[in-house]
């Protein structure tokens, strides 16, 4: 009996070592932090947690933000998809974005930041009917759906106190950005 009792905990052990490298960890941020894209140089500038969980990180060394999504499993969690943006010298930039589609969970994050003092506003156009959001020069704002929108089709524009349009997002793949009207 005492040899099956070692032979289960070096199986547990090994089954929890297994579960510890393979970036399964006990909070969102710590699974975020397990992803192999996260290093010890990025810093965590947002944190969302609607329907689904995302954070974001950004990395002067590399000039890039890096958008982790976490999944909960049934005591766990665990990261599998991360993306990238570099930085830009825009006036208004798309520091986050991603898109994840699971069986079991559709989700959208859309995080701007704004250099220009007169954007008052950003609305997103959805299928769905608009959505608004006041924006604050050099603070981040976010947009999170129940649904999967590749980023590169998101329809949105930038508005000033007064409604006029500034910026719309959009364009040809490489050049997908916010474009002074």
């Amino acid at each position: 009996m005492r040899k099956f009792s070692v032979v289960i905990l070096i199986f547990m052990m090994i089954f929890g070592f297994y579960f510890y490298i393979e970036g399964y960890r006990f909070t969102p941020e710590a699974a975020a932090k397990a992803n192999g894209f996260v290093t010890n140089d990025d810093e965590l500038i947002g944190e969302y947690k609607d329907d689904s969980i995302f954070y974001l990180y950004k990395n002067d060394e590399k000039q890039e933000y890096r958008t982790v999504h976490v999944r909960k499993n049934q005591y766990t969690y665990h990261s599998y998809a991360s993306t990238f943006i570099a930085y830009s010298q825009d006036p208004l930039q798309t520091i986050g974005g991603m898109s994840v589609r699971y069986d079991d969970e559709k989700a959208t994050i859309f995080v701007l930041l704004s250099k220009d003092p007169t954007i008052d506003s950003i609305v997103v156009h959805t299928e769905f009917g608009d959505e608004k959001k006041k924006i604050m020069k050099d603070q981040p704002i976010y947009f999170q759906f129940p649904y999967a929108q590749q980023i590169d089709q998101i329809k949105a524009t930038a508005y000033d106190k007064n409604g006029n349009a500034l910026y719309t997002y959009g364009g040809e793949s490489e050049s997908i950005k916010w474009h002074e009207i």
